[in-house]
């Protein structure tokens, strides 16, 4: 039998956890003879243990345990330090305490730029007081966390409960030159009814969390079991796995990617999920980046054996803005569980490997189609039935970001009329429109129309294509009369519409082989959409589309002005709508007599 030699003060500590200090086993810690050590050494009061707590745990003992002691260890913001195994017995509370925690950003424990450290805790919690903070005299915030851990490496974290934060149970976040943490395990945890996030990743690689379960997140957005989202380009989800793990009951999603910080400078993103379960959340899993092609992170994200159970929206699984030549989707026996009408249980095998925009809830059984990164307008054909006569446009009101591509038959001065749309309570945008031409170079800056039809003009000092850019926030745009051929472009993004009732058109080149049309709605927000050939032919015919659903036109379609049509559905609310194309230049045209062919 193997002999185990404790150090005398390990002895003597096993049996004397009480609230009495004991400053002569604390003097051994100091001395470096003891290498382990209990938190009561440094003493207990039942009312704020902060000092005596916050003592140990800076004392540089190589393993601290946390006694089990007759009433929670109350305590003010605490700091932990590299080097140490903290034990936190069973039963063991460390609480924060009341009226404290104050600052927005002040958390139970923190670790920040420690190496070597692990926390075990089965049948022990964190536990933080999260109705107090919903209220005054606290002010509003999200990061009032249990356990920060920042730009930490190799820190293992098992068997702890983390429980009724004001902000996140478990957050990995940055600070200082690593902006990232290294070697994490996080290991049969559970985060419990915290305020933003179960578990919130900011910036991580080589991080393996299993056997966890998030559950009961309420209180801020997203509000969801687990969010990876960094905050700045240098920042990483590098060798990410999520393992036997389950997201129950949160107010958000289950299981959340955020990447729309990150861009092509950034590294590539490697998350996997696997043996993982949503169940009962508002959506079951939800990844987007940047969907500006060229300008989004690198993604390789991997779904296996992943079961996504009675979302309370009618939008599952949501992967989105990823441009097919950047994010690569692998997913294999997955499946998605909802109910009918009649209570049924409907299960939807996702058995699919993805390498395009969007990931519909069911397959149309066709391949990716390519995107048209880089249109070539040098060698563009126009087509303009009246030059320099003006014409109404269709009138879709493109929300947020919109890139409107004109051309100038001449060196002459352009007019438009355009107006914002009022969505809400919502002030106008105030960013001038921005007009560049092809190389780039600003022509003109042009104050924003408001909620009023207005017409502006621009000298174009030569002819060719120039680019009217629009930013008006969370209010919309139109655009509604323009002498010139004009379309949106959506070589960078999807375009986004509100409540839009009208037509566009698509440029089909000759020698075509396949397109595609991307359509979405916004959960309860849905569209009815159709997609016409040259002929007048209805080849698509789509209601009521909440999530990314798309029409594909194979064979060689027909060359040619395809139009698309949107109009409110049967079902839902008509608000939200986003389009993008595929296999084609991404140009929406506003006017079937004024445009433009290309390849």
């Amino acid at each position: 039998m193997k002999k185990i030699i404790l150090p005398l003060c390990a002895l003597v500590g096993a049996f004397t956890a009480s609230a009495e200090a004991r400053p002569d086993l604390v003097a051994q810690v100091r001395a470096g003879t003891c290498t382990e050590a209990r938190a009561s050494w440094w003493g207990f009061d039942p009312v704020d243990a902060t000092a005596p707590l916050q003592a140990a745990l800076t004392s540089g003992v190589a393993r601290l345990v946390v006694d089990k002691m007759p009433s929670p260890w109350v305590v003010t913001p605490l700091k932990g330090a590299s080097n140490l195994e903290l034990v936190l017995e069973p039963g063991t509370e460390i609480q924060a305490k009341p009226g404290e925690f104050r600052s927005k950003g002040a958390a139970l424990l923190t670790f920040a730029g420690c190496t070597n450290v692990h926390i075990v805790g089965y049948g022990a919690a964190l536990r933080m007081r999260h109705e107090d903070y919903m209220k005054p005299p606290y002010e509003k915030s999200e990061w009032r966390h249990a356990l920060s851990i920042l730009s930490c490496r190799n820190v293992r974290i098992e068997g702890l409960t983390l429980a009724d934060s004001g902000g996140d149970g478990i957050y990995l976040g940055c600070r200082g030159p690593l902006r990232r943490n290294v070697d994490v395990v996080i290991r049969d945890v559970l985060c419990d009814r915290n305020h933003r996030q179960g578990i919130s990743v900011i910036s991580a690689e080589n991080l393996l969390i299993e056997n966890t379960v998030m559950r009961e997140t309420f209180g801020t957005p997203p509000a969801a079991g687990i969010d990876f989202e960094p905050n700045h380009p240098s920042e990483v989800l590098k060798n990410c796995v999520m393992r036997n793990c389950l997201a129950v009951h949160n107010q958000g999603a289950g299981y959340t990617t955020w990447a729309g910080q990150l861009n092509a400078s950034s590294e590539p993103i490697d998350l996997r999920f696997e043996n993982c379960t949503a169940f009962g959340d508002r959506a079951a899993f939800n990844f987007s980046t940047d969907g500006r092609r060229g300008r989004g992170v690198r993604a390789r994200l991997s779904l296996s054996n992943c079961s996504f159970e009675k979302p309370k929206s009618a939008r599952a699984v949501n992967i989105r803005e990823s441009p097919s030549t950047s994010t690569y989707v692998s997913i294999d026996s997955c499946r998605i569980v909802t109910t009918n009408a009649v209570g049924e249980e409907v299960v939807t095998p996702m058995n699919e490997t993805w390498q395009k925009i969007h990931l519909p809830l069911s397959s149309d059984g066709a391949p990716p189609v390519a995107y048209v990164t880089a249109p070539d307008l040098a060698g563009a054909q126009v087509f303009d039935a009246a030059p320099g006569t003006s014409v109404k446009l269709s009138p879709l009101r493109a929300r947020n970001l919109a890139t409107y591509v004109v051309y100038a038959n001449a060196a002459r001065t352009l007019h438009f009329k355009g107006r914002q749309q009022r969505v809400g309570r919502y002030e106008p945008g105030t960013k001038p429109l921005v007009v560049t031409d092809a190389k780039g170079k600003k022509v003109k800056k042009i104050p924003l129309p408001e909620f009023k039809e207005t017409a502006f003009t621009f000298d174009a000092p030569a002819p060719g294509f120039y680019r009217l850019s629009v930013d008006v926030g969370r209010v919309a745009f139109c655009l509604t009369e323009a002498d010139a051929p004009v379309a949106i472009e959506t070589s960078e993004h999807a375009q986004s519409f509100i409540t839009s009732v009208g037509s566009f058109w698509l440029a089909v080149p000759p020698k075509t082989e396949r397109f595609a049309l991307y359509v979405s709605g916004e959960g309860e927000e849905r569209a009815h959409v159709f997609l016409t050939d040259p002929q007048g032919i209805c080849v698509w015919d789509h209601d009521n589309i909440s999530g990314w659903e798309r029409a594909v036109a194979s064979g060689n379609p027909p060359p040619g002005l395809w139009k698309v049509t949107t109009k409110k559905p049967s079902q839902g609310h008509f608000e939200d709508v986003r389009f993008d194309v595929a296999g084609i230049p991404g140009f929406l045209f506003l006017s079937p007599g004024k445009t433009w062919s290309c390849r």
